[in-house]
């Protein structure tokens, strides 16, 4: 237990956070190692240094202490920790210290949603050991009947808000009781619902039987029949509806081949207006504004800006104006939300690494909300505003509750069956509907060395449950991917055409974001896992054995080998959601050179160059070895949305996003004349899914089985909201 000098009800904090706080007080005004945390609390275990971070920054929240002002631990950069504060000893009856909640079971993988990226508390791997000797722990008996109370005391320190969540690896805490039920059945996709201010109605978006477009629905919540609101004609589909606050009007996009625009419709039916343009002919998430004269919406990035800010639609002139607010270079702000008494205006920034960012709705400085640096999709307010439901896909989607009061996170019950994305609250009921979706994605190939147009698609290792992300050996033989196909995330390998040579690899929980990559002499993969500190950087040997790479940066999003087996590239986060490429050292990870402002980066073995994409910016860059020469090699492909959707083999680039009418296509990229084949009409391939064998013969990626997508209800309980 903490208790705090403002007088406050005592706090719970886990038993190894009481521990790391034990340590510090008794070298109270010196500098402890974190190794020397590790040795002290987590003798004969393997956890990553994250598990060290994670507990200091409980006992910051517990204290409402701020990192870049402490008054309680100072933390002392590549050294450790310091606490500053003064301590003394209090004998005291005291209840246990509450023990660590169990993490979450796994659940299926959930289907990438466009391009995002992904955090939650896990079991730590089986990696590189990381042993120190048992060490006695004279100090603390938590089983006692009378514990020793810790009181930090600091002079005349004022009572202060509760300060936003820091150095956050993913959401914590017990599910409140929610109860789901599906109010649609039917085959194919209903999407991205909406529901009225009253609650009593929900909007959507339903795919045409043969996936031919798509049309407005409306629908009370409950399982009864749909009836149309839209009906866009051949060619066009209507997408994303939005309530107005009232509830009279519904705001929603309307796309065609090559163009694309909002549109508004009265509830009741009737023939929709357009209300103007798209942002830059692309569309996202948006909010009608509190006064109902028009809609914000984010986007990308011009070519002339140096961020993407939010923008504001006046309905009545259809002109676009960039909202005026603290937004720094590089940043996109997206899925703007405001808030039930239009005081506030929430909203997600950055794409793979996204978190949620609020600020009055009249602009200024905004404050950032949660520290999850991943894959968001979708959120809402509560009606009474005290705080917000969102969807976290980490190896599985799950939805959330975010309290404003206190920076917490609870996670809601998970689904029996399927994933819940894209909640949307009533405004003035305490009910949410979200999108049910329960595809499922399997692995294919297909030739890419002829001429065919269309060329015949292979199934390769096929299962029931949802596989993405193969990456094939140089040699072609070998097949690395991710499936959840045993109801756990897993990375597994098998030879080609074998399928009972398929085997997992244990003690490593992968992470679906980006595709496993080989090193030249097919012996080794680079892969992204799952830590109870966050995401870590691991080598699988194909042999057997998983090796963590002691990264120095706390925070690895990608990585990839170079000509050089001493060098290794690696994508890190820098804390506010925006990649960095650092070339490192192996032997004692120094930093040779880096790049700023980078979505995903892969290396050429055979003309040894370096080829990325940016999080905002269309187009791909080379770079040299050396990262000191770089060039803009395409300003058309990939866009920013498919930033993931191309590769590199044999010194040639292509690309596999949609375009020209094909969901997946293939196309090289920088050649003159070549207009490549289109794999897929109807599925698009699975985001970052593209691989080529070292001879140039066959392309292998992921495309979508089924995509079965329904709308869920649930009634939001008491233990939501927040007496006043």
């Amino acid at each position: 237990m903490v208790s705090r000098p403002d007088g406050g009800e005592p706090l719970r904090i886990t038993v190894k956070a009481m521990q790391v706080l034990l340590v510090l007080v008794e070298q109270r005004g010196t500098v402890v190692a974190r190794s020397t945390l590790l040795e002290r609390v987590w003798p004969d275990t393997m956890p990553t240094d994250d598990v060290v971070t994670q507990a200091v920054a409980q006992l910051r929240k517990a204290f409402g202490d701020d990192r870049d002002a402490p008054r309680y631990i100072e933390t002392i950069a590549k050294a450790g920790y310091r606490l500053i504060a003064e301590a003394q000893w209090l004998a005291e009856d005291v209840d246990p210290v509450a023990p660590a909640l169990a993490p979450r079971a796994a659940a299926s993988l959930p289907q990438p949603d466009h391009d995002a990226g992904e955090g939650a508390d896990v079991p730590a791997p089986a990696a590189e050991p990381r042993r120190a000797p048992r060490i006695a722990w004279p100090i603390l008996a938590l089983a006692a009947a009378a514990l020793l109370t810790v009181v930090l005391a600091l002079s005349k320190r004022s009572v202060v808000d509760a300060a936003p969540i820091e150095e956050q690896a993913g959401p914590q805490s017990a599910a409140p009781d929610v109860a789901y039920r599906a109010i649609t059945s039917t085959p194919g996709q209903e999407r991205l619902p909406a529901l009225s201010p009253d609650g009593e109605t929900v909007a959507f978006a339903r795919t045409g039987a043969q996936g031919e477009g798509s049309s407005l629905m409306l629908q009370s919540v409950a399982q009864v029949s749909a009836r149309s609101l839209t009906a866009p004609g051949p060619g066009h589909s209507d997408v994303m509806p939005v309530w107005s606050r009232d509830g009279a009007r519904i705001a929603f996009v309307r796309v065609s081949q090559g163009d694309c625009r909002v549109m508004v419709v009265a509830a009741a039916g009737g023939e929709p207006r357009e209300a103007g343009p798209c942002l830059r002919q692309a569309y996202s998430m948006f909010d009608w504004t509190p006064d109902g004269r028009g809609i914000v919406m984010g986007g990308l990035r011009a070519p002339e800006d140096a961020s993407a800010p939010l923008q504001r639609l006046d309905l009545a002139s259809g002109r676009w104006q960039a909202l005026e607010y603290g937004i720094a270079d590089g940043d996109v702000d997206l899925m703007p939300r405001y808030s039930p008494d239009g005081r506030w205006l929430a909203f997600r920034r950055n794409l793979s690494l996204a978190d949620l960012w609020l600020m009055p709705a009249a602009g200024g400085t905004p404050r950032r909300l949660t520290h999850l640096g991943g894959d968001i999709r979708g959120w809402d307010w509560l009606p009474d505003g005290s705080g917000l439901v969102f969807s976290h896909v980490t190896s599985e989607a799950g939805l959330y509750l975010y309290r404003l009061a206190d920076g917490s996170i609870e996670p809601l019950p998970t689904l029996s069956t399927g994933n819940a994305v894209h909640p949307d609250l009533a405004a003035r009921a305490w009910s949410m509907v979200f999108e049910i979706d329960q595809s499922r994605s399997g692995l294919f190939r297909v030739r890419i060395d002829g001429d065919a147009r269309e060329p015949p698609i292979e199934p390769v290792f096929e299962s029931s449950g949802v596989d993405m992300l193969p990456a094939v050996s140089p040699d072609g033989r070998t097949l690395a991917f991710i499936s959840d196909r045993t109801m756990a995330v897993q990375l597994w390998l098998g030879e080609v055409g074998q399928p009972a040579t398929l085997r997992a690899i244990e003690g490593l929980r992968p992470v679906p974001r980006h595709l496993p990559v080989w090193s030249s002499d097919g012996r080794t993969l680079l892969v992204l896992g799952k830590t109870a500190g966050g995401d870590r950087l691991f080598e699988v040997d194909v042999g057997g054995g998983v090796q963590w790479l002691d990264v120095p940066d706390a925070h690895p999003v990608f990585a990839a080998y170079t000509g050089d087996p001493d060098r290794l590239l690696v994508g890190v986060d820098g804390g506010q959601g925006r990649i960095r490429l650092v070339l490192y050292t192996r032997g004692d990870w120094r930093e040779i050179a880096s790049v700023d402002d980078v979505a995903v980066a892969r290396y050429d073995a055979t003309g040894g160059d370096i080829y990325f994409t940016r999080p905002s910016k269309v187009g791909l860059w080379r770079a040299d070895p050396a990262l000191r020469e770089i060039a803009r090699v395409s300003a058309d492909d990939p866009t920013p949305q498919h930033y993931r959707h191309w590769g590199v083999f044999g010194g040639r680039l292509f690309y596999n996003g949609p375009g020209g009418g094909c969901a997946t296509s293939w196309r090289p990229l920088l050649e003159a004349g070549s207009a490549g084949a289109c794999v897929s009409r109807d599925g698009g391939a699975i985001a970052g899914s593209p691989s080529v064998d070292g001879a140039g013969e066959w392309l292998y990626l992921g495309l979508p089985m089924s995509q079965n997508i329904d709308i869920g209800w649930a009634a939001l309980p008491q233990g939501l909201r927040v007496p006043r």
